[in-house]
Protein backbone atom coordinates (compact mmCIF):
# COMPACT_ATOMS: atom_id res chain seq x y z
CA UNK A 1 0.00 0.00 0.00
CA UNK A 2 1.51 3.38 -0.95
CA UNK A 3 2.29 5.84 1.83
CA UNK A 4 -0.60 8.07 0.74
CA UNK A 5 -3.03 5.27 1.63
CA UNK A 6 -1.84 4.73 5.20
CA UNK A 7 -4.33 5.46 7.93
CA UNK A 8 -3.55 8.55 10.04
CA UNK A 9 -3.51 7.86 13.75
CA UNK A 10 -6.32 10.36 14.27
CA UNK A 11 -8.72 7.78 12.84
CA UNK A 12 -7.79 4.98 15.26
CA UNK A 13 -9.13 4.51 18.82
CA UNK A 14 -7.75 6.66 21.63
CA UNK A 15 -4.06 6.40 22.40
CA UNK A 16 -3.24 4.85 25.79
CA UNK A 17 -0.22 7.04 26.62
CA UNK A 18 -1.48 10.62 26.43
CA UNK A 19 -1.85 13.28 29.13
CA UNK A 20 -5.31 11.89 29.87
CA UNK A 21 -4.15 8.27 30.17
CA UNK A 22 -5.77 5.99 32.72
CA UNK A 23 -3.77 5.29 35.88
CA UNK A 24 -3.22 1.68 34.77
CA UNK A 25 -1.57 2.87 31.55
CA UNK A 26 0.52 5.48 33.39
CA UNK A 27 1.73 2.67 35.68
CA UNK A 28 2.56 0.44 32.71
CA UNK A 29 4.49 3.27 31.05
CA UNK A 30 6.43 3.89 34.30
CA UNK A 31 7.23 0.16 34.45
CA UNK A 32 8.44 0.23 30.83
CA UNK A 33 10.69 3.21 31.59
CA UNK A 34 12.07 1.44 34.67
CA UNK A 35 12.83 -1.64 32.57
CA UNK A 36 14.51 0.51 29.92
CA UNK A 37 16.71 2.16 32.56
CA UNK A 38 17.59 -1.27 33.95
CA UNK A 39 18.53 -2.58 30.49
CA UNK A 40 20.84 0.40 29.94
CA UNK A 41 22.40 -0.06 33.39
CA UNK A 42 22.89 -3.82 32.87
CA UNK A 43 24.50 -3.30 29.47
CA UNK A 44 26.84 -0.66 30.90
CA UNK A 45 27.82 -2.94 33.79
CA UNK A 46 28.41 -6.03 31.64
CA UNK A 47 30.35 -4.25 28.94
CA UNK A 48 32.83 -2.98 31.56
CA UNK A 49 33.82 -6.59 32.23
CA UNK A 50 33.42 -8.20 28.83
CA UNK A 51 34.05 -5.30 26.43
CA UNK A 52 30.99 -6.56 24.52
CA UNK A 53 27.31 -5.74 24.69
CA UNK A 54 25.03 -8.64 25.54
CA UNK A 55 21.70 -10.03 24.27
CA UNK A 56 18.63 -9.70 26.47
CA UNK A 57 18.90 -13.31 27.68
CA UNK A 58 22.25 -12.54 29.35
CA UNK A 59 21.00 -9.51 31.29
CA UNK A 60 20.14 -10.37 34.89
CA UNK A 61 17.92 -8.92 37.60
CA UNK A 62 15.74 -6.93 35.21
CA UNK A 63 12.23 -5.84 36.22
CA UNK A 64 9.37 -7.75 34.63
CA UNK A 65 8.14 -6.72 31.20
CA UNK A 66 4.92 -4.73 31.73
CA UNK A 67 1.69 -6.37 30.55
CA UNK A 68 1.11 -5.68 26.87
CA UNK A 69 4.70 -4.63 26.13
CA UNK A 70 7.10 -6.51 23.84
CA UNK A 71 10.88 -6.15 24.22
CA UNK A 72 13.33 -6.39 21.33
CA UNK A 73 17.09 -5.98 21.81
CA UNK A 74 19.84 -6.28 19.22
CA UNK A 75 23.42 -6.32 20.50
CA UNK A 76 26.86 -6.91 19.05
CA UNK A 77 30.41 -6.08 20.08
CA UNK A 78 30.10 -2.38 19.27
CA UNK A 79 26.65 -1.46 20.57
CA UNK A 80 23.03 -2.29 21.18
CA UNK A 81 19.59 -0.95 20.47
CA UNK A 82 16.31 -1.93 22.07
CA UNK A 83 12.64 -1.10 22.08
CA UNK A 84 9.71 -1.76 24.38
CA UNK A 85 6.53 -1.52 22.34
CA UNK A 86 3.04 -1.42 23.81
CA UNK A 87 1.19 -3.97 21.69
CA UNK A 88 -2.13 -2.99 23.27
CA UNK A 89 -1.88 0.69 22.31
CA UNK A 90 -3.63 1.63 19.06
CA UNK A 91 -1.05 4.42 18.65
CA UNK A 92 1.87 1.98 19.00
CA UNK A 93 3.63 3.71 21.92
CA UNK A 94 7.25 2.65 22.42
CA UNK A 95 10.25 3.32 24.64
CA UNK A 96 13.64 2.85 23.03
CA UNK A 97 17.35 3.40 23.62
CA UNK A 98 20.82 2.40 22.49
CA UNK A 99 24.38 2.25 23.76
CA UNK A 100 24.33 6.03 24.19
CA UNK A 101 22.09 5.45 27.22
CA UNK A 102 19.44 8.09 26.45
CA UNK A 103 15.80 7.01 26.71
CA UNK A 104 13.19 8.02 24.15
CA UNK A 105 9.43 7.56 24.16
CA UNK A 106 6.99 8.19 21.34
CA UNK A 107 3.96 6.91 19.47
CA UNK A 108 3.94 6.01 15.80
CA UNK A 109 3.15 8.74 13.28
CA UNK A 110 0.97 6.46 11.13
CA UNK A 111 -0.88 3.22 11.57
CA UNK A 112 0.87 0.07 10.33
CA UNK A 113 0.49 -0.99 6.75
CA UNK A 114 -1.50 -4.20 6.54
CA UNK A 115 -1.13 -6.36 3.44
CA UNK A 116 -4.41 -7.06 1.72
Amino acid sequence: MPLAQRTPLSSVPACRHTDGAKQEDRNRRAQALALARAINAAEAELTRGTQEYQPLAKLQNLPAVPNGFKVSLLADRTGYIFSLKDTSDPCHFAVFSDAGGLLYQQSALTAPVIAE
